[in-house]
């Protein structure tokens, strides 16, 4: 059997497989960040006795913020500084997710959300041009991966409801913490220096 070299200039296809896979990976742990914010919101909010009328502000807080910022960074184009920008992202998600599960106030609590929507609006940007970038199969396994990852991600967030009675909802955070580390990581490790 005959091994085909990949055009110049293009990744062989397990490389390009495992970019691809490690960014739709960092993308789920952004839009999980999201679903577990959206499901535990009101558990943080009661732990501060935090009026009934504002129990839902770090959802929104993380909304706007992830809107913001996944609306700000362009789609298209050169990658530019994809590793970087997505490896800091992460990073980024995974010190937010830490400060939210210690937060010492609701106030604290609405804050870190908002910057942890920041942080994930940023991730699943950047992830999805790197997905695009990768040409994996006849390129629409992009777009599957990309949308694999937003249901993986909404699923983590049901299955926060389950670790909710073991853990509370900071430690909840906490597991979002270890996953938002391994993205950080395998997303710096596998996204090429030249993109």
């Amino acid at each position: 059997m005959e091994t085909r070299k990949a055009p110049a200039g293009r990744r062989p296809a397990p490389r390009r497989w495992a970019t691809a896979l490690w960014a739709a990976y960092a993308q789920t742990v952004a839009f999980g960040s999201g679903a577990v914010t959206a499901f535990l919101a009101a558990d943080a909010a009661a732990e501060f006795h935090a009026p009934s009328g504002t129990r839902l502000w770090p959802l929104g807080a993380f909304a706007i913020g992830f809107t913001l910022t996944a609306s700000a960074i362009p789609r298209t184009g050169p990658l530019g500084r994809a590793r970087a920008a997505g490896g800091i992202g992460a990073g980024a998600l995974a010190l937010l997710a830490l400060a939210a599960a210690l937060a010492p106030g609701f106030a604290f609590a609405v804050a870190a959300c908002g910057l942890l929507g920041v942080a994930s609006g940023a991730v699943v940007a950047v992830s999805g041009r790197v997905l695009a970038a990768a040409e994996v199969g006849d390129g629409s396994a992009s777009v599957g991966l990309s949308a694999a990852a937003l249901l993986a991600g909404i699923a983590a967030g049901v299955l926060s409801l389950a670790a909710l009675p073991l853990y509370g909802w900071r430690g909840v955070f906490g597991l979002l913490v270890v996953a938002a580390v391994l993205a950080a990581w395998k997303f710096a490790e596998h996204v090429p220096n030249d993109t």
